[in-house]
């Protein structure tokens, strides 16, 4: 009834605690409540996880909406370019990370790594958020 996570680094070492206890009350009880406690800590994890992936993109949309807003009425050609610059390259290497870490996902997690289950799927999602951030912002300061 434990978590997955929680089972594969935990498991084993449960088995060869409850080898070596007799079977109480108590005892189940204390199962039971670690069991919620994992599983609190489990779903907490997941949530916060999720939640800082959605502040980066968060934070990267206002800061490509900064630069879009303030630099498209300068008409300064040369900050422009730059600027435009940067954003592609960010562009890219998000956009090679986003695909280097799916890659990795998939070869440790199997066919669940293309699901959104695995945080490095979730990271690799996120990833491409931010290429498509950045590649809106790249279009829009080249017009």
């Amino acid at each position: 009834m434990y978590p997955k996570t929680w089972r594969k680094r935990y498991g084993n070492e449960l088995i060869d605690v409850l080898k070596q206890t007799d079977t109480s009350l108590k005892t189940i009880i204390d199962l039971l409540i670690g069991i919620i406690d994992a599983w609190h800590m489990e779903l907490n994890e997941r949530y916060i996880f999720s939640y800082r992936i959605s502040q980066i993109l968060v934070a990267v949309t206002i800061v490509n909406a900064f630069i879009v807003l303030k630099l498209k009425p300068l008409g300064e050609v040369i900050e422009v370019e730059i600027f435009a610059t940067i954003a592609v390259l960010i562009a890219m290497l998000s956009l090679f990370l986003a695909v280097v870490t799916l890659v990795v996902s998939i070869f440790k997690f199997g066919k669940e790594g293309l699901t959104l289950k695995p945080k490095l799927t979730k990271t690799s999602v996120g990833l491409m958020g931010a290429y498509g951030v950045f590649m809106v912002t790249f279009l829009v300061l080249i017009n």
